[in-house]
């Protein structure tokens, strides 16, 4: 009976979490696409080895492009297309940069992890545009000769950042909610990406095979709001080339930039402790309602649900 009492204050939790802020939205921004929020990652997106094993539907392993409808309303407005247009150019752009780097570097986090959702994002606005029977223009520029691996993740984070403000625009001015809601999705994702490289700066420049299991790229993540509980097993970042493992304001910076990337105005980091290989943190709402408890491992930075 316990259990199901806390199943059911958990899921009454996530709907308090999720209510969005409403802020002069278009007709296309409706109840469940507020910024940051979104539904948590469930089954295996691809089974086997691969990019994604063993992620789902949510704001991290969800393939959006096989959910844009065949056929959507063409928009009214011709700015809107145009940036529309703008961003897919960009997207493009990112995917190229992102891998031309990860070979160039041998990097395997977070390009392993962010490259098949950038490809996929892509594939999802080229998708809407054939939703709206419009061409699907959008011209990248050139990739960008980066020196150092720092300075290709001082630019992958400069280039999601420069994402984010345009899928906000376009998700509040879009004409219908399933364009609001795919380019939502994508806006999830995006949020979490420039999560990631800004993390891999903070961490000198590295990222290990985190996520890594079995041979494949990323471990699967399970039910929730962000997996198990706030968050599935997580995107791994090692620990400085130092070796030495995280300490306790590292793990706290993690938890905060997590927390920053979703704007959710409801969500606070609570107390942080000493749980013996990882540190144990707490998530909660700003009436300070337990969320989740997230675990950060001492040696990788890998986080994932206490529960």
């Amino acid at each position: 009976m316990k259990k199901y009492l806390i199943l059911a204050v958990a899921v009454l939790l996530s709907l308090l979490v999720g209510m969005p802020v409403m802020v002069h939205h278009g007709p296309g921004f409706q109840e469940g696409y507020a910024w940051g929020q979104g539904p948590g990652m469930g089954g295996g997106m691809m089974g086997g080895r691969g990019y994604g094993h063993g992620m789902g539907p949510g704001m991290m392993g969800y393939n959006i492009a096989p959910d844009v409808p065949a056929t959507l309303p063409a928009p009214k407005s011709q700015e809107w297309v145009q940036k529309l247009r703008e961003v897919l150019a960009l997207e493009r752009l990112s995917y190229a940069q992102y891998t031309a780097d990860a070979e160039k570097y041998n990097a395997y986090m977070p390009y392993h992890m962010v490259i098949p959702q950038e490809e996929d994002h892509v594939r999802a606005i080229e998708r809407l545009f054939a939703a709206y029977a419009l061409p699907a223009e959008g011209k990248p520029g050139p990739v960008t000769e980066t020196k150092t691996v720092t300075e290709a993740y001082e630019l992958c984070a400069k280039m999601e950042r420069d994402l984010i403000p345009r899928y906000e625009w376009l998700v509040q001015n879009a004409g219908d909610r399933g364009s609001a809601g795919i380019l939502n999705n994508i806006l999830l994702q995006t949020r979490h990406h420039l999560v990631m490289f800004e993390h891999a700066l903070r961490m000198g420049g590295t990222m290990g095979p985190g996520m890594m299991h079995g041979g494949g790229y990323g471990s699967g993540m399970g039910p929730g709001m962000m997996g198990g509980g706030m968050m599935g097993p997580g995107y791994g970042a090692q620990s400085p080339q130092s070796g030495k493992p995280l300490d306790i304001k590292e793990a706290k910076a993690m938890m905060e930039d997590y927390l920053k990337s979703w704007r959710n105005p409801n969500l606070k980091l609570g107390k942080i402790k000493d749980s013996g290989n990882a540190f144990e943190a707490e998530v909660l709402t700003r009436n300070n309602a337990l969320v989740d408890r997230v675990l950060i491992d001492k040696n990788t930075g890998w986080m994932r649900s206490a529960y």
